[in-house]
């Protein structure tokens, strides 16, 4: 099952594109999400992986992001692993002049039995959580506090 969201931004396409690969923005506008560690590669790019750490429910859940697609101000793709669990994720800008479309959408799959049962659940609770830091991402970019 994948989830998708679109998000209408008042702001062009450089500035929010700019906003969303800032990884010093991304705790700002991602629930939960403490901090992020280069492990390898260049971040950013296409084979970079990257450590982000969460504190969930007084927890510390550490997941491995790997990206999989960069194509500057067009699309950014990513698979995330930990938990058990792992999620693609994928990014698309669409220039509208004055405004920039974000599509973003995510496939969560799980290698354990135990998991699976519960991925209804889970699905629906990342998909609420998916949608509230993209909102809250385009009122920060709109309000022009994020660089």
């Amino acid at each position: 099952m994948v989830s998708e969201f679109r998000i209408e931004i008042d702001r062009p396409l450089s500035e929010v594109y700019a906003a969303f690969n800032n990884p010093d923005n991304l705790p700002r506008w991602i629930s939960g999400l403490q901090r992020t560690e280069p492990i390898s590669g260049t971040p950013g790019q296409v084979g970079a992986k990257t450590r982000q750490i969460y504190l969930e429910r007084g927890r510390i859940i550490e997941l491995v992001e790997t990206i999989t697609v960069h194509e500057r101000m067009k699309r950014f793709a990513g698979e995330i692993a930990g938990q058990g669990v792992n999620c693609a994720i994928q990014v698309e800008f669409v220039d509208r002049g004055r405004s920039t479309l974000v599509v973003a959408g995510s496939d969560v799959r799980s290698r354990s039995i135990m998991l699976r049962l519960m991925l209804p659940f889970v699905r629906a609770s990342i998909r609420k959580r998916q949608g509230g830091d993209l909102e809250r991402f385009k009122s920060l970019v709109e309000a022009g506090e994020l660089s």
